[in-house]
């Protein structure tokens, strides 16, 4: 009778052990799967970012480029406006750097 029931406290003991184990290889295979979709997610993110960083830059250089086209034009149509406005601009900024020190 008492080894009947140590075989039977043992086969439990041993199926506890074996869930044990299992929960352990479910939970690792869990926190696996669990890092692979962050990874995925962050990768998609940046992704994201860097094309919106390049569709920005793009916009600004393009910006850029037809703000100076359109200067240059200024320029060439009127020399004389343009070369006052510059000299305006430059003494404004030197009368107030002068009045900084």
């Amino acid at each position: 009778m008492d080894n009947q029931g140590n075989g039977t406290r043992g086969g439990e003991y041993e199926a506890v052990v074996q869930d044990v184990k299992n929960l352990k290889a479910d939970t690792a295979a869990l926190a696996g799967e669990m890092q692979n979709k962050a990874n995925d997610t962050i990768n998609g993110t940046l992704h994201r970012i860097e094309q919106q960083i390049t569709d920005i830059w793009s916009s600004l250089s393009r910006t850029g480029t037809h703000s100076y086209e359109a200067i240059e034009h200024n320029v060439e149509q009127r020399p004389i406006t343009s070369v006052l406005a510059a000299f305006v601009a430059g003494a404004a900024i030197g009368w107030v750097l002068e009045r900084r020190h």
